[in-house]
């Protein structure tokens, strides 16, 4: 995910998460009832991943003439960006970083084994 898009997530989020909180407050003398329950799980939700869309996360890093790495960043860009930043040189050149994954992260490490 690229940082403009990163950022409509979070706006979308957002929106949600304020509209969410208003209809709570419409039924606050119903705490306990089945809407307001449902409400708050999907408020929980919705927080929830709006706390990983701003976290960093770790990115595989490869690079033009073989290897790869891993970087941290909040979105493509950034990891990207950051990637560039620490490893770029007269003999490494970034190509592209991706999400990480353990499987991933795995598979390349097996190339050492």
């Amino acid at each position: 995910m690229n940082k403009e898009t990163t950022i409509a997530e979070k706006h979308n989020i957002d929106k949600r998460i304020r509209a969410i909180v208003t209809a709570m407050n419409l039924l606050v003398d119903m705490q306990y009832a089945t809407e307001h329950l449902t409400l708050s799980i999907m408020l929980a939700e919705l927080e929830e991943k709006l706390s990983h869309l701003s976290e960093n996360k770790e990115y595989m890093i490869t690079f033009e003439k073989g290897g790869w790495n891993t970087i941290l960043g909040h979105d493509d860009d950034e990891a990207l960006k950051n990637a560039k930043e620490k490893y770029d040189g007269e003999h490494t050149k970034v190509s592209s970083v991706r999400l990480s994954s353990p499987q991933a992260v795995e598979a390349a490490m097996r190339t050492f084994y």
